[in-house]
């Protein structure tokens, strides 16, 4: 063959057509270099899903190949089309049909030149098993394996000669897949049946060979270039170890590992010449080697083609392969000499794919949101991503090649550092940050790692992945605005886009009277004894506000908002009150489950913005701050950092079982910066006289003295006494007549007053506690009150001081004030957070059931369709609290709604309406009459009532929350709600307080079971967070990694979001200000998404927002799988089923694995996530047998589910049965054991 020069082969193709058969990252590099310097026209092919990729811009023309994503491995179609464009050379690029020895043959016989290898050398070297022959012949050492392809037999022989561990792996493969790590024998033949299935659909090629698999060892590969002329130039080596599955993550030339010294750097050199010219191989090659610690190399296989990491090799030595490799196919004698083509920089190559690093690199595909490319000396980009891109689900993802390049090691990872940094991929997840970790990590600084380094290192998959958080709020509200609601403060689709929205106006804050900033607050701070020495001392009345807490916690489901309390807050500090309540309750789970909010670092927030005032929690006893009982260490725990953040500690019981409030009370009375107040809670009933509050007070004070080391009367003098009517039941002249004993008995103790207004008689009743001697009492600010908070603190103040005669310690100017801030943000809350039963209610003084309690129960008959029995209901628990008797208070309250929803409910379901009516017949009956004066009848009767009741109320009556406070019930009782065990239940029912059975939780264990969850070490808030709400704190910490602070948003965003063309300021937790606008909401596309634009500052972003059910293409809907329901397991991804394991009728346990589907080239393994029995399976598929795959797409309902059946008892059978409780198996004939 004439040897061409390269200026000839720039003459023969200028202005000529030449094609890249490929697609994304590899057909954007090759058509640069053909627009470069050939002036030759860069013809991209294009399925329909790549026509508007970005890489498709760098096309000059596109060769359009149809809607078959498959379409690039269809040799025939892509030469058809070419034959009649003119194409005059084909470059395969990398990957699909690359590798294809019949795409060089077939070109050839179209008369179009392909720019790679020749069909027989391709074969020879391409293929492993040969390639391994002709290495032994010439010398070169290989991994020990097997001679050939193998069947399972031959694996299993070449195991056991060899030893384990081994590879197989594909003849035919490359790119790292069609591999099969092997360690145990028992492995063997499933992965043989996988990596061979893999194999045939990656490559064409099912066989498979054996390789031992070598530990601790480097990957290297030699870059090889060669003409059709016989010269050949080998480049220094590229260090590939850093890898994951066995695919490459990292690429590094030269190596920085010492052991790579300049006489193996030659040897390996020259294997790689020996291997191309003993073929006569031309264009470009790459020789891969395992290398041991030793320096001893092993090879493992020959890739004809251009090479992914190709761009470090043209970073080290300043040239073009790809330019190269189009002239040598023309013809043209290799331009590259030993000692004039010299390396000049060190290179680095990142593989940014779009996959998750953390879900074990399960690949993702979707909208591009936002795309900011890194640039600068020494960073060089190839791309196929950009904003608003779709990057699709078909292929592999590969998103972009990022290299670093410089003088040295030290500037490399300098340089790639700052361009890991500068690069943002919004939308998707991406192996960005993951780098990110590496480059930090010392081993790989140091040079020090091998192949198996990733896997070694779990610490580089502990991080966070956050964008900006201007970006992430921006998100949110972009999601709020699609869908017209928020749905994360778990109210329902309480509006859509097109439901009116409230006026909306800048809040406007007075200012306030210099004196009155600059006054200090009269009240100690950080010293108890001082601090209630003053309350004693001051003449008057003392006033807590409760507005942020209690009454938003009843009246507005607890969604008030930081950023609400952070307008109010200020002025809520210069009204002179003895305390804010702010924290604790309810409020506390609420804030994370619906306002997405840190509640200690709310608390630490109020104390910034309104410093001068002191902090109040309300604590549950046993219960902390959740719903169940904790044990001592937790209680301890959580206990630490509410002393930490706020100064007066409301502890509670529902029982006024005192020994449940002692590991509290241990660490509050610990400190002198605290106030213990222990508070009794109150009913208005039969046994719950003065006396018996006198002796639960007496009770209190010996348990904080005996943890304070104090007698009584010191005791008194150190508490708080908090009295707490929660449901607001407590007549006037009861909580006079106790609060003038208490005073009687202990004259020091400070005494604090709470009371719901439910009833109406608020303000008298907190009149006659203040008469009668209470220090504080409770309100909060008007504009909040309703019915079911604390009264108002201007009209409370007002009949205490006016009407009563008493002084009160309140600033009512700058009440009013306050009052008038929050009257301004309040409709929100009561447009869309206030329960659906509003006003007073004096019958609570029969059914008892507290504030908050009363609304959300109420309206949860309404949700449920029995509204027409809520006033049985409410009969219910009249009558039945006056038989267990204890304090509807939580989690009490939700006990007796629970217990009277449930009898009521059965009754009607069991007769309707006549069923409830003698229900509470008996009821009546069993109150009103003694024990001796009841039929025998009404005796069998009553045993219906409690007949439907829930554990919880079972675990009251064993005693699990602690003692009740006026004994058990009668033993009939036990027998209605336990039935035929009711003896036991008797037997085993306890005093005890919870905390002697609470076995401690292994905190180790749970911080590292939460570690696991979040991707990082938790801090100590949120592992407090975790440990009282676990679900709710993971809610958060994601809700808050993936969106922010919330409270950045201003409110009438939060609970409506934009219309198109409004415009939003925020400031982010930086104090950064930000502008976003929003641009347009698309209509829903067949997933029911939205793809929402707008305006961040100055860069215009999309987001793709689900605003509906998704819809299946075509005639028929597809179905889709429940998330919620664990029976009904889907794809996760869209992709291509290529096996299903089980078939209808098959037991199932959880874990198992049930299908797989090939994602992006990667295989996901989908598990069954419950033990059940096969329904359904909606599509099938056997790749080794029919060599077809079936599409997927993600949510697709595959394989339904049912709960396991019982089975035949006969081992021999073992079949399950079709009928509930048969006697005999109906196919074996045998008798079932029970």
């Amino acid at each position: 063959m004439n040897v061409k020069t390269f200026e000839q082969v720039l003459d023969e193709v200028r202005g000529k057509p030449i094609l890249v058969a490929n697609r994304g990252i590899p057909a954007r590099r090759i058509c640069r270099a053909i627009r470069e310097r050939f002036a030759a026209v860069p013809v991209m092919t294009a399925t329909d899903i790549d026509k508007t990729a970005p890489a498709a811009s760098a096309a000059q023309e596109l060769l359009l190949l149809g809607p078959d994503p498959r379409a690039y491995l269809d040799l025939d179609l892509v030469i058809s089309k070419a034959r009649q464009r003119g194409i005059i050379a084909i470059h395969p690029g990398w990957g699909f049909a690359s590798e294809d020895e019949r795409f060089p043959r077939k070109c050839e016989q179209a008369g179009i030149a392909f720019i790679g290898a020749a069909e027989e050398p391709m074969k020879l070297l391409g293929n492993k098993v040969r390639v391994r022959e002709l290495a032994k012949r010439l010398g070169i050492p290989v991994v020990p394996g097997s001679d050939g392809a193998v069947d399972v037999p031959a694996a299993r022989r070449a195991a056991r000669e060899i030893g384990l561990p081994i590879m197989l792996k594909a003849e035919g493969g490359g790119g790292g897949r069609g591999i099969f790590l092997v360690r145990e024998p028992a492995e063997l033949e499933d992965a043989f049946f996988k990596a061979s299935t893999m194999a045939q659909a990656s490559f064409g090629n099912p066989r498979l060979y054996v390789e031992k698999f070598l530990e601790h060892v480097r990957h290297i590969e030699i870059q090889v270039i060669a003409d059709k002329h016989g010269n050949v130039f080998a480049f220094d080596e590229r260090d590939c170890s850093i890898q994951r599955n066995h695919q490459k993550l990292v690429e590094i030339t030269p190596s920085p590992w010492p052991g790579i010294t300049p006489d193996l750097r030659a040897r390996l050199k020259e294997y790689a010449r020996m291997l191309v010219r003993e073929v006569g191989y031309y264009s470009l090659a790459t020789v891969e080697f395992l290398v041991t610690p030793e320096g001893e190399p092993f090879l493992i296989e020959v890739n004809t083609r251009l090479q992914v990491e190709h761009g470090i090799t043209e970073c080290r030595y300043g040239v073009d392969l790809v330019e190269e490799q189009i002239a040598v196919a023309f013809g043209a004698e290799l331009r590259l000499k030993e000692g004039e083509t010299v390396p000049s920089h060190v290179a680095m190559q990142v593989r940014i794919n779009c996959e998750d690093p953390q879900n074990d690199f399960a690949p993702n595909s979707g909208l591009v949101t936002r795309y900011v490319s890194p640039g600068g000396p020494g960073v060089r980009i190839d791309s196929n991503l950009s904003a608003g891109y779709d990057f699709p689900p078909n292929y592999d993802s590969a998103g972009s090649l990022l290299i670093a390049y410089g003088n040295d090691w030290q500037k490399v990872l300098g340089i790639m550092a700052r361009a890991l940094t500068e690069y943002t991929v919004g939308g998707l997840k991406t192996t960005i940050p993951f780098f990110r970790q590496i480059l930090r990590h010392p081993r790989f600084q140091a040079g020090d790692f091998t192949t198996g380094f990733v896997a070694s290192a779990p610490e580089l998959m502990v991080y966070t992945d956050l964008a900006p958080e201007s970006e992430r709020l921006a998100r949110l509200v972009a999601e709020i605005s699609a869908k017209g609601h928020n749905p994360h403060v778990q109210l329902g689709e309480y509006r859509s886009k097109d439901t009116p929205r409230l006026p909306r106006h800048a809040v406007v804050l007075p200012p306030l009277p210099a004196q009155t900033r600059r006054a200090a607050s009269p009240y100690p701070h950080g010293d108890r004894l001082a601090l209630l020495d003053y309350v004693r001392d001051a003449r008057g009345v003392h006033f807590t506000d409760t507005t942020t807490r209690d009454a938003t916690q009843s009246n507005s489901g607890n969604r008030f908002r930081l950023a609400e309390d952070e307008l109010v807050g200020p002025y809520l500090d210069e009204c002179g009150f003895f305390s804010l309540e702010n924290g604790g309750g309810a409020h506390f789970h609420v804030a994370m489950l619906a306002n997405m909010t840190y509640p200690f670092s709310e608390a630490r927030a109020w104390n910034t913005f309104a410093p001068k005032t002191l902090k109040q929690i309300l604590v549950r006893s046993t219960n902390v701050l959740g719903y169940s009982p904790q044990p001592r260490g937790l209680m301890r725990l959580t206990g630490e950092m509410i002393c930490d953040n706020y100064h007066i500690i409301r502890c509670f019981d529902f029982l006024n079982h005192v020994e449940n409030m002692r590991p509290l009370a241990e660490v509050v009375m610990s400190r002198r910066d605290v106030v213990f107040e222990p508070a009794v809670s109150l009913s208005w009933a039969r046994g719950f006289t003065v006396d018996h509050y006198l002796e639960v007070v007496a009770a209190m004070i010996r348990l904080c003295g005996e943890v304070g080391g104090l007698g009584e009367r010191e005791t008194e003098n150190q508490i708080i006494l908090g009295l707490k009517d929660m449901a607001g039941v407590c007549p006037p002249r009861f909580i006079s007549a106790l609060v003038q004993a208490l005073h009687k008995r202990w004259p020091a103790l400070v005494l604090h007053y709470h009371r719901h207004a439910t009833d109406g008689l608020f303000v008298p009743a907190v009149g006659a506690a203040a008469a009668a001697g209470a220090h504080i009492v409770d309100v909060n600010l008007g504009a909040s009150a309703r019915a079911y908070g604390q009264g108002d603190a201007l009209a409370t103040a007002t009949y205490i001081e006016e009407e009563l005669g008493l002084p009160v310690h309140l600033n009512r100017d700058v009440a009013r004030t306050a009052n008038y801030v929050l009257k301004q943000v309040i409709p929100y809350y009561d447009r869309y957070c206030a329960p659906y039963f509003q006003g007073t209610d004096n019958d609570v003084t029969r059914h008892a059931m507290p504030g908050g309690a009363t609304s959300s129960s109420q309206e949860g008959a309404l949700k449920q369709g029995y509204i027409h029995l809520l006033p049985y209901m409410l009969k219910f628990l009249e009558g039945t609290r006056q038989i267990v008797r204890y304090h509807d208070v939580t989690p009490g309250s939700q006990i007796t709604w629970n217990t009277a929803f449930l009898a009521v409910t059965g009754a009607y379901r069991r007769g309707g309406e006549e069923e409830v009516r003698f229900l509470l017949g008996v009821l009546d009956r069993v109150t009103e009459a003694p024990e001796d004066r009841l039929s025998e009848g009404t005796r069998k009767a009553r045993l219906a009532l409690y007949q439907d009741c829930n554990d919880a109320f079972r675990n009251l009556l064993l005693g699990k929350f602690g003692k009740l406070p006026l004994g058990f019930p009668p033993d009939w009782v036990y027998e209605s709600a336990f039935g035929a065990t009711w003896r036991d239940a008797v037997r085993d029912r306890s005093e005890a307080s919870p905390l002697e059975s609470l076995s401690e939780p292994d905190l180790d264990a749970e911080r590292a079971a939460f570690r696991d969850i979040i991707k990082r070490e938790p801090t100590d808030e949120e592992f407090v967070m975790y440990l009282n709400h676990p679900g709710d704190a993971v809610k958060t910490v994601r809700f808050r990694a993936e969106y922010g602070d919330p409270n950045r948003i201003p409110l009438p965003v939060w609970f409506e979001g934009l219309k198109v063309g409004e415009e939003m300021s925020f400031v982010d937790s930086a104090g950064k200000p930000h502008l976003f606008q929003l641009i347009s909401l698309s209509q829903p596309n067949d997933n029911g998404q939205v793809i929402v634009r707008y305006v961040l500052d100055s860069e215009i972003m999309s987001h793709l927002v689900r605003v509906s059910p998704p819809k299946a293409a075509g005639a028929g809907d597809l179905p889709l799988a429940d998330p919620a329901d664990p029976y009904q397991i889907g794809s996760p991804s869209n992709g291509d089923l290529w096996v299903m394991y089980v078939h209808p009728g098959d037991i199932v346990k959880k874990g198992e694995e049930l299908f797989n589907v090939s994602i992006m080239k990667q295989e996901k393994a989908v598990l069954s996530p419950c033990d059940g029995i096969v329904k359904r399976v909606l599509k099938t598929a056997d790749y080794k047998e029919t060599r077809q795959m079936v599409s997927v797409r993600e949510g697709e309902l595959i394989v339904e589910l049912g709960p396991t059946p019982r089975c035949c008892t006969n081992e021999a059978c073992g079949r399950p049965l079709p009928v509930d409780d048969p006697v005999f198996c109906p196919y074996c004939g045998e008798r079932l054991s029970r």
